[in-house]
């Protein structure tokens, strides 16, 4: 096909070049050839992952267990999920008209799949969550709903958190197959917070929804409280968790070693564990492939200088779902300690400065006794939030950037330290903090 030559050929140009990559092949071959990518024989599985969060580490884990299954897979690992990036992963991967491996894995930006699905049809589809993501271009958790639904055939399989009121909502619409995933409850379960829960009310008959537990935000056992509308047939959950040995246990059964013992983590492990089940991959291959350490730790890592434990929480700074992942795993820790919040910028993408979201933040669940170090352009944005959470006025800490974060933080704080950090500040903050390893 004269378009997969000529997106290649604009590849090998933009890798001398160092330059937008993973996009501008897709996007010259969509302008000069806009249906070339319904040209394509693809596969028999198609999966595609989408949602507000976890898109990209359950796509990885789904294709380690492929690839370990020996079956050969097409994955838009860069992260580029929108039309153009998909169709550079698509340019770079076909031989003649044909791509040239058994599966075809891919994030896709929840806005963006009614438009990928017009020209590739999932056969499987999963969906992690929806939350109230990026304001400022999503507007609102409904607006994700309505779009994402526009993507979704009778005939996708749709795998789907059912811990999640708003994603189940899916089962009152789709009259295909649907499998749902989700976490029992645990010791690590509550029966009320003052969390900003995204979804109160049955998107069924309007009635409150009531919960026996809560996982974080709006993830729990609902039920509504006049009508039928309820959390039920989990075919998969996560029966177990212990933090203390990185081990959960899916289906009473299966053990498997996570990575990160972060719940967003696991709801990307039982997703992950979900479709290849239904594909029957083997189960030992399956917990082989998922307690091995491959998801890279750009989410979250650990490390220890001069006896003081760092963690780092990557935390996406465009919602509150992240952000209150990250607060309730530092919370676990009782002690006095701190915590390094910033960024450097909001979205690499859209040029807006939102930062509402911080509103929706449960800073309240940290110790008032706590440090907190508020860096980058927003700090001051962030050192009132935390005056409001009743953190102490004496134990903020309010700097531009994070050039002197290793000095501030052994000379004037104490207790264990976790970094709730944008992307752009994760680097910076470990190198800054282990320069002298």
């Amino acid at each position: 096909m004269f378009g997969t030559f000529v997106g290649k050929t604009v590849f090998k140009i933009t890798k001398i070049l160092k330059h937008g990559g993973s996009t501008f092949p897709g996007t010259v071959v969509l302008k000069l050839f806009p249906n070339y990518l319904k040209k394509i024989k693809y596969p028999d599985n198609i999966i595609m992952v989408t949602g507000s969060c976890g898109k990209g580490s359950t796509a990885k884990l789904i294709t380690n267990i492929l690839e370990e299954n020996g079956t050969s897979v097409c994955t838009n690992s860069n992260g580029a999920n929108l039309t153009e990036g998909i169709a550079t992963t698509i340019i770079l991967n076909v031989k003649g008209k044909k791509l040239k491996q058994d599966a075809l894995v891919l994030e896709v930006d929840e806005r963006y799949l009614k438009i990928i699905t017009k020209y590739i049809r999932p056969k499987y589809l999963i969906i992690n969550n929806i939350t109230r993501d990026q304001p400022p271009r999503h507007g609102n958790f409904d607006i994700v709903f309505n779009e994402i639904l526009k993507g979704i055939t009778k005939s996708t399989h749709l795998i789907v958190n059912g811990d999640d009121p708003i994603t189940k909502k899916y089962s009152l619409y789709h009259k295909g197959e649907i499998a749902y995933f989700g976490i029992d409850k645990s010791k690590y379960s509550y029966k009320y917070h003052d969390d900003v829960k995204d979804y109160n009310y049955c998107p069924k008959c309007g009635s409150k929804l009531n919960y026996e537990y809560y996982n974080y935000g709006s993830l729990g056992n609902f039920k509504c409280s006049k009508c039928d509308y309820k959390r039920e047939d989990i075919k998969y959950a996560i029966t177990n968790i212990d933090y203390d040995t990185n081990e959960v246990t899916i289906n009473k059964e299966y053990k498997i070693k996570v990575s990160a013992n972060v719940l967003s983590n696991l709801y990307n492990v039982v997703a992950a564990f979900s479709i290849s089940d239904i594909l029957k991959i083997d189960s030992k291959v399956i917990v082989s492939s998922l307690s091995k350490d491959m998801i890279e730790n750009k989410l979250y890592e650990e490390f220890t200088v001069k006896d003081r434990k760092y963690t780092i929480l990557n935390c996406k700074a465009e919602n509150n779902s992240t952000y209150n992942l990250a607060l309730l795993y530092a919370s676990r820790d009782k002690n006095q300690k701190t915590i390094v919040i910033g960024h450097r910028e909001i979205s690499r993408r859209y040029n807006h400065f939102d930062v509402s979201w911080m509103y929706d933040c449960y800073f309240e669940i940290l110790n008032k006794n706590d440090y907190v170090i508020c860096a980058g352009p927003n700090a001051y944005d962030f050192a009132t939030r935390m005056k409001l959470a009743g953190i102490k006025k004496e134990n903020i800490i309010v700097l531009e950037d994070l050039t002197n974060i290793k000095k501030i933080v052994e000379e004037q704080t104490k207790g264990n330290v976790y970094g709730v950090l944008n992307f752009d500040y994760v680097k910076p903050f470990k190198d800054n903090i282990k320069e002298e390893i």
